[in-house]
């Protein structure tokens, strides 16, 4: 029997373990660390997930993500860690078992991008999209969109070994959160469950 979103990330959060964690010196060098792309600045926002990385990966706590854009180099093989925007909640058990509303909310984000709103909130995104490199961390969405859930837009470096075949083809995923921090990471597929790695691009998990 095909088991349910919540049982999905219940697992990916068993197979990572409880905080505190511990991993072996070799994963932190090289399975585990995100590492700093040659493109990423002193002044990107990003290197918060670079120095943030080890505390995510001892601390964190798993939630669904979807993805609201991203480099479009991630969608095909290559090399290298580039950067998305992506959607989550920091309550963990909000959208457990109804990822697909993240989804939903993503798109319906994305589809702001460029556009001159009445609404300065979702201007911001607006905006914020159109330019790709004004890089915002831990953006509240509007109440219009998340009503009461705690939503939030990030961005996130994609490090394509943390990726199932190295290619970011699907628009769901665990992602690893501190509910008091900006930084976030994808939880590396080495703790994701069979039936989410086998997952088709395009489906529903």
């Amino acid at each position: 029997m095909r088991r349910t979103p919540a049982e999905l990330i219940a697992q990916c959060r068993q197979d990572l373990g409880a905080a505190p964690r511990s991993f072996s010196r070799r994963d932190r060098r090289t399975y585990l660390r995100v590492r700093r792309p040659w493109w990423l600045r002193s002044k990107d926002a990003l290197l918060d997930v670079i120095e943030q990385q080890d505390l995510l990966l001892e601390q964190g706590i798993v939630v669904w993500a979807s993805i609201v854009q991203a480099n479009e180099l991630l969608f095909k093989p290559g090399y290298g860690s580039l950067p998305a925007v992506v959607l989550y909640c920091a309550d963990p058990d909000v959208f457990d078992d109804r990822p697909d509303e993240l989804r939903h909310i993503a798109g319906e984000l994305f589809s702001t991008k460029g556009k001159q709103l009445d609404d300065s909130e979702l201007q911001a995104f607006s905006d914020m999209l159109a330019s790709e490199l004004d890089r915002e961390m831990r953006m509240p969405v509007p109440r219009s969109l998340a009503g009461s859930a705690p939503l939030y837009c990030t961005n996130v470096l994609v490090s394509r070994r943390h990726l199932p075949d190295r290619i970011l083809d699907r628009g769901l995923f665990p992602l690893i959160i501190l509910p008091d921090r900006s930084a976030t990471m994808i939880l590396p597929s080495r703790f994701w469950p069979d039936e989410l790695l086998a997952v088709r691009p395009g489906e529903l998990v």
